[in-house]
């Protein structure tokens, strides 16, 4: 068993080919979080549902069942930035998760905004529940430019802690 898990979120496509690449490189296990109410992946209503969930900080029900992470030394955490903020299902995980004395390392994509503050809220919440968010890794629409965010995964994945 590995000591690390990938704990992710992916409406379009994008984390998913992160996360997957990370865990790949780092010999790590996947966890795919996937709500009861899927979210619209196209048009208007994708970002009016998404956007909105995330600003008003609505914590979808998750149908995955979250895997016990004690037996993890490190945890990786995949998310799309919706309206500056981390996809609400990642929220709805944080709200669950115990991460006491757990090393965090953070991979989140956007199409183009700022990932700072979508970074910055995940740090507070991880650090408020015992962890520590270790480095982040932020990329642009990866799937755009696959092998250079291979690259920068498989880097990311070699050298953080």
């Amino acid at each position: 068993m590995s000591n690390t898990i990938i704990i992710y979120y992916s409406l379009e496509g994008n984390i998913d080919f992160l996360a997957r690449a990370a865990a790949k490189e780092g010999g790590a296990e996947l966890c795919r979080l996937e709500t009861v109410k899927e979210y619209p992946k196209k048009g208007l209503m994708k970002f009016l549902h998404g956007g909105r969930d995330a600003s008003f900080g609505f914590k979808p029900e998750l149908k995955t069942t979250l895997p016990d992470l004690s037996a993890y030394e490190r945890i990786i955490i995949g998310t799309p930035v919706w309206a500056s903020k981390p996809a609400a299902p990642i929220s709805s995980f944080l709200d669950k998760a115990n991460l006491t004395g757990k090393n965090v390392s953070l991979i989140v994509s956007s199409a183009g905004g700022s990932p700072a503050k979508c970074i910055d809220i995940i740090t507070k919440v991880v650090t408020a529940k015992g962890g520590i968010v270790t480095d982040s890794l932020a990329f642009v629409n990866p799937l755009k430019k696959p092998q250079e965010s291979l690259d920068k995964i498989k880097n990311f994945i070699q050298h953080s802690v």
